[in-house]
């Protein structure tokens, strides 16, 4: 039988080893008292890469040397170091960074907290708050996640770079860790040293071969000048952190043949395994998935590190039924993906689509334990949000949901100074409202008031699919999606987009829920609909004055009038908008409904184009208005989400 390229014995002698270099001087500095001065050099290391460093002034003059002596080590490069490839590897970052960071979270780390051993310290290190809150475990996420992309910059490596700079604390740091365990009953039969020589090769090849790894499982394979500079990098940090030369290696091979022996002898349920894996779980489902998708997390992560291991962690499985219908909606995430059904591929494209909503997140995050956030350096995100794929909206099922995707259309059309984003603020803010009426019990009906509300915006929604899709959207909405290549004033556009909802899907989901003489039964939940809606003119106008000054100016001297006149035409409006809803519920038979649908589409076209063209006299004067509104469609979007004036809804 061969001999196993890592013995079990030698991994094991491994984890009584720490790392010498850093050891010494966290130990000479307690030694000698500077327990402040650890700090301090902490906190200089955070405001600046300067060297040497102002905080060390402060040591007495031998301890001064060692330090500096240690800092001055870890910054020379070894001589076999190719700069070149260090840039291939951050080029790999700039191409591929919001999926190596979901790699990271659900592939990377928690392939870590397998590792029942390594796993007990860095639980010590971020223990759960009194009240179960797992905010110190979030913010240790964030600093791993920040060392990750430090150490991934461009240029990272140079004279004082980030990851010079981040891996001098970073090592620092581990060897205090190490002190102050073994100060407190620290097990070293059980656990060996604190953030020993195997914990922390594992966590580089994490970091390497499990990322590579997980890359592959997105559909992505690095081409092999890619990888080569990918694994020299982390041979680098490897080195520089100090790990011991017998346990590196550029080979793809021997990484993942190191990281599988690891795995072997250390993987294993634990309490402390399972609390760091729902703090990854907690970042990921923050922001980055809603509704249909809420447990899209768990699966993404069973789907990186396979059943074994998730149930070793805890992590919460998906019944065939709801998988099922998660993955049904994953299909909307990615227009290559639709009509696929093989599970694996369907994965693959959630967690592409999801990585760059992840991205938002982490930037979103505060880092506590040092009064900074999370930061990614401008010429990365910039190229990330333009390869930013188009915005799906998978099926909704409540309101909120309907509100948080009016929140991300918004800002998806905002990014591209694309007016469409206009009535998604609006409409944002009417949604809210209509959600707030049905809390609070100003409906007859709650629960059939919330049905309508859905199927409302799902209308919307729908042709928004098929406007991303490159596909036709029904005739009135696609009249409102081609005025934003127009140059039209900003109420054209919300006017267009509100006749397609009002004047054509009110009516559709009005007659679909309420089929004949149920339809008024509805009738007073719409009349008090209209009322909330009302209620936002005084908001609206103060928006569009703040766009067009001269509306501005008029509403100072003519607001009462200005309001009467709109009461009215909106009142007129409603009124038609019932009117056809009363008529497509009554209708008699399927062909006579559909026939109407199609009338009522021809009719709501006709009437988009008018508010977008509509009279020859009158279009110069619009178009000269258009060119004297403030600012960018951008900001106008941002003017359309303030609700400082809207009255509270009752």
């Amino acid at each position: 039988m061969p001999t196993p390229r890592y013995p079990d014995d030698s991994l094991w002698q491994k984890r009584q080893i720490g790392d010498a270099r850093a050891d010494e001087v966290i130990q000479t500095l307690l030694a000698r008292n500077q327990k402040g001065e650890v700090g301090e050099i902490f906190k200089a290391l955070a405001r600046t890469r300067d060297f040497p460093n102002p905080a060390f002034n402060a040591l007495p003059a031998d301890v001064r040397d060692l330090v500096e002596e240690y800092f001055a080590e870890i910054r020379r490069l070894p001589d076999w170091v190719r700069p070149f490839k260090l840039e291939i590897a951050a080029d790999v970052f700039k191409k591929h960074g919001p999926k190596i960071l979901m790699v990271l979270l659900g592939k990377s780390l928690p392939t870590c907290y397998t590792c029942w051993r390594g796993a007990k310290v860095l639980a010590g290190t971020g223990r759960l708050l009194a009240d179960g809150s797992l905010e110190p475990f979030t913010r240790r996420l964030m600093e791993t996640a920040q060392f990750v992309v430090n150490l991934l910059t461009p240029n990272a490596f140079a004279h004082d770079g980030r990851a010079i700079v981040s891996i001098q604390k970073v090592r620092l740091m581990h060897a205090a860790i190490r002190y102050f365990a073994q100060e407190y009953r620290w097990d070293r039969e059980t656990y060996g040293v604190p953030i020993n020589q195997q914990d922390l090769v594992g966590t580089l090849l994490s970091f390497s071969v499990v990322i590579a790894d997980g890359l592959s499982q997105l559909g992505i394979e690095l081409e092999p000048e890619e990888k080569s500079a990918w694994y020299h990098l982390w041979h680098l940090v490897g080195t520089l952190m100090g790990i011991d030369e017998d346990l590196l290696s550029e080979d793809e091979d021997e990484c993942r043949t190191l990281m599988n022996a690891i795995l072997d002898q250390q993987a294993g349920p634990s309490p402390e395994g399972v609390g760091l894996t729902r703090a990854c779980l907690e970042l990921m489902e923050a922001r980055m998935v809603f509704g249909l998708l809420q447990r899209l997390a768990p699966v993404l992560m069973r789907f990186f590190i396979g059943d074994r291991y998730a149930e070793m962690l805890e992590i919460p499985a998906t019944d065939e039924a709801s998988e099922s219908t998660m993955l049904a909606a994953i299909q909307n995430l990615d227009r290559s993906f639709r009509g696929a059904g093989e599970r694996n591929l369907l994965l693959a494209a959630a967690g592409r689509a999801a990585s760059a909503e992840l991205i938002e997140q982490f930037l979103a995050v505060s880092n506590r334990s040092h009064a900074e956030q999370f930061s990614l350096p401008s010429a990365l995100t910039d190229t990330w949000r333009s390869d930013l794929p188009d915005l799906r909206i998978p099926p909704i099922t409540t309101v909120d949901e309907a509100i948080f995707y009016f929140d991300k259309v918004a800002r998806h059309f905002k990014a591209q100074n694309n007016p469409m984003g206009l009535f998604a603020a609006v409409y944002q803010r009417v949604t809210e409202r209509v959600a707030e009426g049905i809390k609070l019990g100003l409906f007859k009906n709650a629960e059939k008031m919330e049905a309508v509300d859905v199927r409302f915006c799902t209308l919307y929604f729908t042709a928004l699919n098929a406007y991303f899709d490159q596909k036709p959207a029904v005739a009135p909405w696609q009249v409102a999606f081609d005025a934003a290549r127009e140059p039209l004033i900003a109420d054209q556009h919300i006017f267009a987009a509100c006749n397609a909802h009002i004047g054509y899907d009110l009516a559709l989901v009005v007659s679909e829920l309420f089929p004949g003489e149920k339809v008024h039964e509805f009738e007073p939940d719409f009349l008090k609909m209209n009322e909330l809606f009302d209620a936002m003119y005084d908001q609206m106008n103060d928006n569009v004055g703040r766009i067009f000054r001269p509306f501005g100016t008029l509403l100072k001297y003519f607001d009462k009038q200005i309001l009467a006149a709109e009461r009215k035409i909106m009142r007129q409006g409603r009124e038609k908008a019932w009117e056809t809803s009363v008529r497509l519920a009554m209708a008699k038979t399927d062909t006579e409904r559909a026939a109407m649908i199609l009338q009522l589409e021809k009719d709501s076209a006709a009437m988009g184009r008018k508010i977008v063209s509509p009279h020859p006299l009158l279009n110069p004067l619009l178009r000269w208005m258009a060119r004297h509104e403030q600012g960018t469609v951008a900001q106008k979007v941002d003017v359309m989400l303030r609700s400082a004036l809207l009255p509270e809804v009752a």
